[in-house]
Order: C-alpha cells, then sequence, then structure tokens
C-alpha cells in the first residue's frame, strides 16, 4: 500500500477547504531524539540481566507498579490510534464494547487469577503449560504460538506505519524498516528490564499527549466543546451515538458479548501470566492489576474524541487521503495536523511510537524466552549453560526482530482488509483456539496431557471452517432472507441484507461461539480419560496445583533488590521530561507551550518522586549488618 506524501495530504486537505497545521523541523527534531533516548533505555539497562530469568522476567523482583503500566499501555498500541480511530470514524461509539471488554477480565484476574499466575513460579508461561500438560503440549504450543505471535507483532508494525508515513513523508517500507529495527536493539540491550522501563515512560507520554489532543480539539471553536463535538456528530451521523439507527442490536449485542468472552478466556489464561511473573509476591501481582483496570475505564473516553472531530472536520476523508487504501484509518492525522501547536505533532508522533513499542518489544521478548527455554533448550542444546542461554536469546531477539519486519512488509502488501478487521479476525481466529485450553486448564486439573492440544486442533478446525466456508455464505446478498425464520427474528433486521461491517462482526461471533463450544466439548469430555492417564502425569499436575496453593511473601532482601531499577527508571524519566519541557522554547502560542509544560511536567515529576525512592532504598542498603 501506497502512503500519500504529507505536501499532497495538505494540499489535499487545503482543497477542501480546511485550514490545517504542517509538520516542521521542530517536529522531526522531537522524533529523531525520542528514537535516540528509546535506544538508550536499552543500553541503561544492558548490565542488569545476568540470566534468562533476568533477561526474560526480570528475576521476578520487579515493583507492582511498573508491571502494571506495562500491562496498561498493551492495551493502546499503534492499533488503537489507526484501526480503531477508523471505525471511530466509521461507526462512532461502538469500538467501546470492544475496549470494555477487558473490565470483567481484569476483575476476574485481580479477585482470582493474579495469585495463582504468580505462585506457578516459573520463567516463561510455556513452562507452565509443560507443568499442567507436559513436554508434547509444550511443543504443540511452541511450534504454532511462536509464528502467530510474530504474526500479530507484524500487524502491530504495519499498522503504526500506516500513521507514520503519512506524517513524515516518506515511504512506509522505510518507516517498518527504521522502527522494527529500533525496537529490535531495545529488546536486544535490556531485555525485559528495558521492556518495561520503556512500557513505563510510554504510559505517561501516551497517557498525557493524548489528553493534550483532546483538549485541543474540544477548544477549537469549530467543535464548541464536548456538547458542541455531541451535537454536531449526531446532526450528520446519528447512528455513531444512537446505534440502532444502523445497526442490527442482536448482531452488535453479540458482538460485544463475544469479545468479553474473548478477554475473560485470553487475560485469565497461562500465556497472560508473564507480567506476573515478573513482580516480587503475589500480593505485588494482585496489586498491579488495578492500574490497567483504571486505564482501560478512562483512556477510551479520552482517546476517541480526535476520530469523532475528524466526522465533523473531514466529511469525506477519502478525498484527504486518495492513495491510503482505508482513507478512515487516517482519521487521527487528519486532526493531529489541523489542531497541534508547533513541535506538538512530533511529541503525538512518539506517542504513537510508544504504543507500538510496548506491543512489539514485549512480543520479541515474550517469544524468544518461549523459543530459547521451550524448544532450543530442551531439544537442540539440553546441556546448556545458562550463559549460553543467554547469548542465544539475544541472538533470537535480532532474528525475530528481523522476521517480524519482513511480515510486516508482507501484510502491508497484500492486506486487503483493514487494519481493525484484521486484527481482530486474527486474535480469534488463531488466538482463541489455543487459548481455551490453557485458561480452563489452569483451574480444572483433571484432564490428560494431550487435553490441550487435542482440544486447540478440534477449535482450528471450526475455526477454517468460520474463515473459508462461512465467510463466502455470508458475501451471498440472499444470506439474511434464505435463513430460517426463527434465525431472522434472532439476528433481527427482517430480511434486509446485511451491511459490511455487520457481516464482519457476525463472523467474529460465530467463529468465536463456535470455537468456544467445541473447545469446551473437548476439554471437559476429555476427562474420562484422566484415569488412563500416565501416573507420572497426574503426579505432576498434583504437584503444580499444590503449588497453586501455596502462598509466596516477600523477604526483606527482595524489598531493596530493586534499587537499580527505581534509579535508573527515575533518571530516565527526569531527563526526558526536562527536554519536553525545554520543547517550551519552541516559539508558539500560549497553549502550545502549556501543553509541553504539563507533559514534561508530569514525567519529570514522576521521575523525581522515583529517584527519591531509590535513594531511600540505598540508604536503607547501605545500613544493613553484613552477612
Amino acid at each position: 500500500m501506497n502512503t500519500l506524501p504529507l505536501l499532497s495530504l495538505i494540499q489535499a486537505t487545503k482543497q477542501a477547504d480546511t485550514n490545517v497545521g504542517r509538520i516542521t523541523g521542530y517536529d522531526y527534531g522531537v522524533i529523531g531524539f525520542y528514537v535516540l533516548f528509546m535506544l538508550g533505555i536499552g543500553l541503561v539497562f544492558r548490565r542488569l540481566s545476568k540470566n534468562t530469568s533476568d533477561y526474560f522476567r526480570c528475576g521476578g523482583l520487579m515493583p507492582w507498579w511498573i508491571t502494571g503500566a506495562s500491562a496498561s499501555v498493551a492495551n493502546f498500541s499503534a492499533w488503537a490510534f489507526v484501526g480503531a480511530a477508523s471505525e471511530v470514524y466509521r461507526s462512532g461509539l461502538t469500538v467501546l464494547l470492544l475496549f470494555y471488554a477487558s473490565v470483567p477480565a481484569l476483575i476476574g484476574v485481580g479477585l482470582f487469577t493474579s495469585v495463582r499466575f504468580r505462585r506457578l513460579r516459573v520463567v516463561t508461561w510455556m513452562e507452565a503449560v509443560r507443568e499442567r500438560f507436559g513436554t508434547g503440549s509444550e511443543q504443540f504450543y511452541t511450534w504454532i504460538k511462536v509464528p502467530i505471535e510474530l504474526l500479530k507483532a507484524g500487524i502491530y508494525l504495519m499498522s503504526i506505519s500506516v500513521f507514520l508515513a503519512a506524517i513524515l513523508q516518506v515511504p512506509i517500507d522505510s518507516v517498518m524498516v527504521v522502527l522494527g529495527t529500533t525496537i529490535t536493539v531495545v529488546a536486544f540491550t535490556g531485555g525485559a528490564f528495558a521492556v518495561l522501563a520503556s512500557d513505563f515512560i510510554q504510559l505517561f507520554l501516551i497517557m498525557t499527549i493524548t489528553l493534550v489532543t483532546m483538549l485541543l480539539t474540544l477548544r477549537h471553536p469549530d467543535i464548541g466543546g464536548l456538547s458542541g463535538l455531541i451535537a454536531k456528530v449526531d446532526l450528520n451521523h446519528p447512528g455513531h451515538f444512537r446505534w440502532w439507527l444502523d445497526w442490527r442490536l442482536p448482531i452488535l449485542g453479540a458482538w460485544g458479548l463475544a469479545f468479553t468472552w474473548v478477554k475473560i478466556a485470553e487475560l485469565n489464561s497461562m500465556e497472560f501470566s508473564t507480567m506476573y511473573l515478573m513482580v516480587k509476591n503475589e500480593k505485588q501481582a494482585r496489586w498491579m492489576v488495578s492500574i490497567p483496570l483504571a486505564a482501560i475505564i478512562i483512556a477510551p473516553l479520552i482517546w476517541i474524541v480526535p476520530p469523532l472531530a475528524a466526522t465533523v472536520w473531514f466529511p469525506d476523508l477519502g478525498r484527504i487521503f486518495p492513495e491510503l487504501s482505508v482513507p478512515t484509518e487516517g482519521a487521527f492525522v487528519a486532526v493531529a495536523l489541523k489542531v497541534m501547536p508547533v513541535g506538538l505533532l512530533g511529541l503525538l508522533v512518539c506517542g504513537m511510537l510508544g504504543a507500538t513499542l510496548t506491543n512489539m518489544d514485549a512480543a520479541v521478548n515474550k517469544v524468544v524466552g518461549v523459543f530459547v527455554r521451550s524448544l532450543y533448550r530442551p531439544i537442540i542444546k539440553p546441556q546448556a549453560s545458562e550463559a549460553h542461554l543467554l547469548a542465544t536469546g539475544k541472538f533470537c531477539t535480532l532474528a525475530f526482530g528481523a522476521i517480524i519486519i519482513c511480515l510486516a512488509l508482507l501484510i502491508n502488501r497484500y492486506r486487503q482488509a483493514d487494519v481493525f478487521t484484521l486484527l481482530n479476525q486474527v486474535m480469534v481466529s488463531l488466538g482463541i483456539p489455543l487459548t481455551i485450553p490453557i485458561f480452563l486448564g489452569l483451574f480444572y486439573k483433571r484432564t490428560p496431557g494431550w487435553s490441550a492440544w487435542v482440544t486447540a486442533l478440534a477449535c482450528f478446525c471450526y475455526s477454517a471452517w468460520a474463515n473459508f466456508v462461512f465467510v463466502e455464505q455470508l458475501r451471498d446478498p440472499a444470506f439474511v432472507s434464505n435463513l430460517p425464520s426463527f434465525l431472522q427474528a434472532l439476528i433481527g433486521g427482517g430480511t434486509a441484507p446485511l451491511t459490511g461491517p455487520e457481516k464482519n462482526d457476525l463472523l467474529l461471533v460465530v467463529t468465536v461461539l463456535g470455537t468456544s463450544a467445541i473447545g469446551l466439548i473437548c476439554f471437559f469430555g476429555s476427562t474420562v480419560f484422566y484415569r488412563t492417564s500416565a501416573p507420572e502425569h497426574r503426579a505432576r499436575v498434583d504437584r503444580l496445583f499444590a503449588q497453586l496453593q501455596l502462598p509466596m511473601e516477600e523477604s526483606p532482601v527482595e524489598r531493596d533488590a530493586d534499587e537499580p531499577v527505581y534509579r535508573l527508571l527515575g533518571l530516565l524519566c527526569l531527563f526526558y521530561g526536562a527536554f519536553i519541557l525545554l520543547l517550551g522554547l519552541i516559539p508558539n502560542p500560549a497553549v502550545g507551550r502549556l501543553s509541553f509544560a504539563f507533559v514534561g511536567g508530569v514525567i519529570a515529576s514522576i521521575g523525581a518522586v522515583i529517584y527519591l525512592v531509590a535513594n531511600r532504598k540505598r540508604r536503607r542498603i547501605s545500613i544493613q549488618p553484613a552477612k
């Protein structure tokens, strides 16, 4: 897909009788400094990883607020600013169903699953799969999951590159190569320590700059505040708020419920134990859930304003972005160009970069950990030392980063769906079949070892039917009229043909419901074979579930073992916050200077607090009696 150069974008926007800003040398400077800063984070934390436990899970000694911040940013990748923003432009607030689907899931994690996650006491989540289901299932999941995660990372990289290429007046392929290389280097040099540190800084950069973008949008006289925005959008697109005007509500409701179930299974499965294995104990594992829970409730209400405003300012984004294959994916770009003062657009781009960094560097680190500890060590080099495994992990980080870049290039060239639909369907079609067994298996133990991979294969068969057979049936204009009357009544709307979005939603609902039903039947049905399982399997599962009942307590040594993380992270926040404060010297109206003061002040203040805590920890360590 070719992107529209910025000069053409601005000219096209002016032809649409819309006054917009333009990217400047200051913006390029802000972006360039940010890329160098992110590379520096990897170098700062490069000496903290002494073994694979450090490199892949920070030795299990990270503070809860850092891991909680990292888990929060994972919900707001570049997909939110490109694919989901496009969906807001087209359909309005229906996308909130997708974001808020995580709320019940996170409540369940906080109340029940977070403690079980930490008590697994493993380095990678795949080792928990081995403990629960045996080496056969571990190898099955490793060989399937690694390519899927690389594919998802490629989609994330491609989605942010769409955004950046339109702003920076450069080819999208060049953006993917440069950005992918930067992310790979950060994960390579600093491991999980650098990943979590960068995620922490990204959280406050993304939240503050998104808040500023929202406020600048609402204060514009053409918008007239929140009430003005709602009135204008409702006048031109009444279905954006009153869903029943544009949607069959049964399909939309089923779509929301399907995603809620997907998130419950996904966030409570063994795979998502990764972040919780990094904290010191189960108490901190429970505390960390509060941060992503608060973020997922508040952040969408801030982020959704600019793409809604785009419907007012740019009623025909196809005219603004004629060379984009999906012009609505430029909704956030158009608003940013219109409202951002000099230099602030560059900071917004840094926030978009941060959103991608969060997902990609974490994905690279997690996938490499699975590959090294669940495939390389047990099969290729069983007697490898920790030093050898650590070196192998770093080499694989570089190799997997290159693979992700290549996948992003291929996906962008051959994709036919928009980013929103593409990522959702990939997550459901490839993710849910693998998620169901490792979700249920964490709570129910009376199944044989093969129950995981047999359940996953059965679910894959149904998922393939939905994506290759049922999808063709949906394309038939007479699909609804050919349904039995009770199904027509169930989906609502009589015999009227389905719209394109309704077809996508119905495909997802059918995929989720059928996959889940087959998964539940296969998994719990295998219970009848549990008694015939090998004694070794039953003994191993009994040990695992006994371990899940064994509490963990923080030792006095662990309390201050994270002092280097506090010190380095505090300095990094102070440094980057000070840089943003200096951007207030850029010639700008008062609102532009205040925007820089707000963003930089928040990040620098947080850095100061963290550094003060680090000094207190250092003093406490210095007075401890020598052993």
